[in-house]
């Protein structure tokens, strides 16, 4: 019979692909040049955003679909998480102008926040949208809840170190500019423990769904790297 414990062994290879081979460590050497860093942070906010905005409209059209299709204490659970998710969007785009005016003050290029945030969104953030709207319009709409688990869960195995990195590279002032992580680490804790229990629960009634929730965490895992790789891409094109 499949497990959570089944499940978290066979997430192990996207994990461990994420940590090693995801851009993310590009920026979290010792050596970093300060401007990058800068700039990708400020990439990542404005980037973000098209990562977050529909978040609380895919778990809630996820959360529907389980119920539709009888999974319905899963279901009912997404609904309700859902309404968690509302507006945190808006702490990227209020991030990326604090970041953006930070950066005008020191730095050049002259940047401009509005631009940032008007882009169409590159091949990372499409990616990342698009497995979503796929799980959520696909025969396994609980994937979502597995996509959630891993992209929630970063926060916590990288989020720390990663604001960490940032003050000693930048200053504990630039800080101030990245609330939506600061917020995040703290929250998504709690958000990852919840989501870790409504994996185990459907696991114990449908052990058959263990192959369509790896396929979605590990899936999650890799858009997510996709869209470092394009906050890095375009950091580096500023500096």
């Amino acid at each position: 019979m499949s497990s959570f414990t089944d499940y978290e062994r066979e997430l192990q290879p996207a994990r461990q692909r994420f940590a090693s081979e995801s851009l993310l460590t590009k920026v979290m050497t010792p050596d970093v040049e300060p401007a990058l860093l800068e700039a990708f942070f400020i990439q990542f906010c404005a980037l973000g955003v098209g990562m977050t905005e529909p978040v609380e409209g895919w778990i809630r059209r996820a959360g529907e679909r389980c119920e539709a299709m009888g999974a319905t204490e899963l279901g009912r659970a997404l609904v309700k998480h859902a309404k968690h998710e509302a507006g945190h969007h808006e702490m990227m785009i209020a991030d990326t102008r604090k970041l953006v005016e930070r950066w005008n003050a020191r730095r050049t290029p002259r940047l401009d926040a509005d631009q940032l945030l008007a882009r169409i969104p590159p091949p990372g953030v499409r990616r990342y949208q698009d497995l979503h709207e796929e799980v959520i319009a696909g025969d396994a709409p609980y994937g979502q809840v597995a996509i959630e688990y891993e992209i929630e869960a970063l926060s916590e195995r990288h989020g720390a170190p990663l604001l960490a990195h940032c003050a000693a590279i930048l200053g504990k002032e630039t800080l101030e500019g990245l609330s939506f992580l600061e917020e995040h680490v703290a929250i998504d804790v709690g958000h990852t423990k919840f989501n870790a229990r409504q994996l185990d629960g459907f696991l114990k009634q449908r052990p058959d769904a263990l192959p369509a929730l790896v396929a979605a965490g590990s899936a999650a895992l890799d858009a997510y790297a996709a869209f470092l790789g394009d906050c890095l891409a375009e950091a580096r094109s500023v500096e």
